[in-house]
């Protein structure tokens, strides 16, 4: 069985505590992860001309505050959700979720606090977790030009699909790594198969997906140090802490 194991991909905040995580982590043998806040505390996904208001300001200060105390246990990574307001990100967080689906409210691109943003997350390489129309999954890993790593998850199910971004040569990048959350055997395994195990993170988009069930997932794909490199090597490389 495999050693240590971390989740690349878990939701967690206010509505979403951490007991709940680490509960079902517990069942799967899984230490700790990176830890993203939930959609709902940061915007509201189900208005597509959402305006921002007070309140979601604080929502977002609240749950970055709640992620970053929790950075304090061991083995636990907080992710720093960037929105349209293009706050500053505090230096305790370790990578970045970019995030939107089709018909959701849009990110500002092109706007100067935007690419300012995006200047700040290369200038100290933080890891994008990016989850974007195909499009904007083209645009943006174009603009970040190889100056950070990107993370598509699911294997790109929710940026266009996994074989149309493969087919547009997405993952020929090697700054460009994907996540297993939800994703298929097959795509799991022909990634490995077309470009290799190192970047290839384990998640399991908890509380969409179950962390036990994803986990049988990949240790049905691999096995010896292959097996532990997708289960938290790679993880730890992505985040500059495997030394």
């Amino acid at each position: 069985m495999p050693g240590l194991v971390l989740d690349g991909h878990c939701h967690c905040g206010l509505s979403l505590p951490f007991e709940n995580v680490v509960m079902e982590w517990r069942r799967a043998g899984i230490l700790g992860g990176a830890v993203f806040s939930p959609v709902e505390e940061i915007y509201d996904r189900y208005d597509p001309f959402f305006r921002d208001s007070e309140d979601y300001l604080h929502s977002r200060d609240h749950v970055h505050d709640y992620l970053v105390r929790l950075s304090e246990r061991d083995h636990i990574f907080p992710y720093f959700f960037v929105w349209n307001d293009f706050a500053s990100i505090p230096e305790r967080f370790v990578g970045i979720k970019w995030h939107r689906h089709a018909g959701e409210p849009v990110y500002a691109y092109g706007t100067s606090r935007c690419e300012a943003a995006i200047e700040d997350i290369c200038a100290r390489r933080l890891p994008v977790v990016l989850e974007e129309e195909f499009a904007n999954t083209l645009n943006f890993i174009g603009k970040i030009a190889g100056r950070t790593d990107v993370v598509i998850p699911h294997l790109g199910l929710l940026n266009g699909g996994y074989i149309r971004l493969k087919g547009a040569g997405v993952f020929e990048h090697p700054n460009v790594w994907v996540d297993t959350a939800l994703a298929g055997q097959w795509e799991i395994e022909d990634f490995a198969a077309s470009y290799g195990i190192e970047r290839i993170v384990f998640g399991s988009d908890y509380p969409f997906g179950l962390p036990a069930l994803e986990k049988r997932k990949i240790v049905a794909a691999f096995s010896g140090a292959d097996l532990a490199a997708v289960l938290a090597g790679n993880l730890l490389r992505l985040l500059g802490m495997h030394r």
